[in-house]
């Protein structure tokens, strides 16, 4: 294994133990480089470039099959694109998830409205007009 990546892994780590040591906190760390058996199948070369690369074809998988489906993701030939084509295929999944979230956030606030504008018509508070319902 190249010294690149494993002083990469060995950041990483790092980084873990500290962000850890704060109260309530924590973050998952890197196996570690002297597991060789572990590191020779995840990184066959041994290389922070491959490395990086399965990192960023396991990003734009997870990331399709959350905004979309995993059976969408799984229709992909991630090893055949460029980065950049997988960095456009992750943006615009990430895109997508954000206008659902604000879609979502949309869809509630006109729910609440119209149960706030609701109730006012029945010149009962909101807390009465939920139990109502739920007692239907």
């Amino acid at each position: 294994m190249q010294q690149e990546l494993i002083n990469y892994i060995n950041a990483q780590r790092a980084e873990a133990i500290e962000f850890s040591k704060q109260p309530d906190c924590w973050m998952g760390m890197m196996v570690d480089p002297a597991d060789t058996a572990y590191w020779s199948n995840r990184v066959p070369s041994g290389t922070l470039a491959e490395f990086e690369r399965t990192e960023l074809e396991e990003s734009a998988y997870y990331a399709t099959a959350d905004a979309y489906s995993k059976g969408y993701a799984r229709s992909f030939d991630f090893s055949t694109m460029s980065d950049a084509q997988l960095e456009e295929l992750i943006k615009e999944a990430c895109d997508e998830m954000d206008a659902e979230r604000e879609a979502e956030k949309a869809y509630q606030a006109a729910e609440e409205k119209r149960i706030a504008e609701l109730a006012g018509s029945l010149s009962v508070d909101v807390n009465t007009l939920n139990r109502w319902m739920e007692a239907a």
